[in-house]
């Protein structure tokens, strides 16, 4: 029974650091060579985390729907540190905004926009790493 518990603290301390992309939105149209912004949200949590970092990458999709993006994650259009902030938007949620150049190379139609995101959690600690992501246009 407290192996139970134990794993049910990992498995929700885990869960608790999950990001989500908040912009662009599924199904936006993004222009190639221009900039767009990516919104990055991280919810509160309860246990200690400190954070690794994150990748921005896009993928233009060969099929539909689009293939696994963790296969052939794409052009690289951010890497580094993520500071998640307390704003406004997405409802006070801590988030942090990247503005990122669409490769003039990429082609046009639908495209997965990848976040890459790694921390490490508890006092462990342990490394937790996710990819999240969102299927757009490219026009």
């Amino acid at each position: 029974m407290q192996v139970l518990a134990v794993l049910l603290t990992f498995v929700t301390a885990a869960l608790a650091q999950r990001i989500s992309i908040g912009a662009p939105v599924a199904e936006q149209t993004l222009t190639a060579g221009a900039p767009t912004s990516v919104s990055v949200l991280k919810p509160d949590s309860l246990s200690a985390s400190t954070e690794v970092g994150i990748a921005i990458l896009i993928h233009h999709c060969n099929q539909s729907p689009c293939e696994d993006a963790s296969e052939q994650m794409g052009s690289l259009l951010y890497t580094g540190s993520f500071n998640p902030q307390r704003g406004a938007g997405f409802h006070g949620a801590p988030v942090q905004n990247f503005s990122v150049t669409i490769p003039e190379s990429i082609q046009p139609g639908p495209a997965v926009l990848s976040v890459a995101h790694a921390n490490l959690i508890g006092a462990g600690p342990s490394l937790f790493s996710e990819i999240t992501n969102v299927t757009v246009n490219v026009g």
